[in-house]
């Protein structure tokens, strides 16, 4: 993990917390209609976009007998058309938020996560302390006790509509013991709130850089 020094260091973020704030309120207030969103695109039973090869550290994160379903909004960076034009208001509202990774980042996300019944997510860690990432509930399962997500050992369980942020540079573990209901939340990343406007660009534009080496890379093989 690579970490950049000066940056507030600490598992959980509040909600209420001054540079939250409105987007927090903004955001949650949005709940019903998110989730109706989600809905719909459940309803179209779209293959995860987790795919990731359960050889590597990545893919042997999830356990359980049903698959850790993505849709994504934002692919490491990209957005995604036609989830957007699916999703109107979902993005409408991540783009409203300030600091919304986006861009030529291996570390900027932003879809749907359904945590089946009986699954759990490894314990792990992001390679980097530059963002926090968010959580909108939008399904929970009605013994909420029986899932939830410890983060750097203090563990938090998930209330539809009450965001959650965390540093997940922190080690990070999820799971979902209920025997038949999902978890479902809307998830999202944003720039550390302590990092200055410039730092920002000039990370984007060293991520740029390194993607338009690696293309010019691939083109002359």
């Amino acid at each position: 993990m690579i970490l950049r020094p000066g940056l507030t260091s600490r598992p959980w973020h509040e909600r209420d917390a001054e540079w939250a704030q409105p987007w927090v309120q903004q955001l949650e207030a949005s709940t019903s209609e998110i989730l109706q969103e989600y809905e719909a695109v459940k309803a179209l039973n779209l293959p995860s976009d987790y795919e990731a090869d359960q050889s590597d550290h990545a893919g042997a994160l999830h356990s359980g007998a049903q698959k850790w379903h993505w849709a994504s909004l934002i692919d490491r960076g990209a957005r995604r058309p036609q989830m957007m034009e699916r999703c109107p208001t979902t993005c409408a509202v991540l783009e409203s938020i300030p600091g919304l990774c986006v861009g030529d980042m291996p570390f900027a996300f932003a879809f749907f996560s359904t945590l089946a019944p009986q699954s759990k997510i490894a314990s792990h860690c992001a390679p980097v302390n530059l963002r926090l990432r968010v959580h909108l509930p939008l399904v929970v399962p009605e013994a909420r006790e029986s899932c939830g997500i410890r983060v750097a050992g203090e563990t938090r369980h998930w209330e539809v509509g009450k965001a959650l942020i965390f540093d997940d540079a922190f080690e990070h573990e999820t799971w979902n013991d209920d025997s038949a209901a999902e978890r479902v939340v809307l998830l999202f990343d944003l720039w550390h709130p302590d990092l200055e406007p410039g730092e920002v660009t000039a990370i984007q534009q060293m991520f740029a850089e390194v993607d338009g080496r690696r293309r010019a890379r691939a083109k002359a093989e």
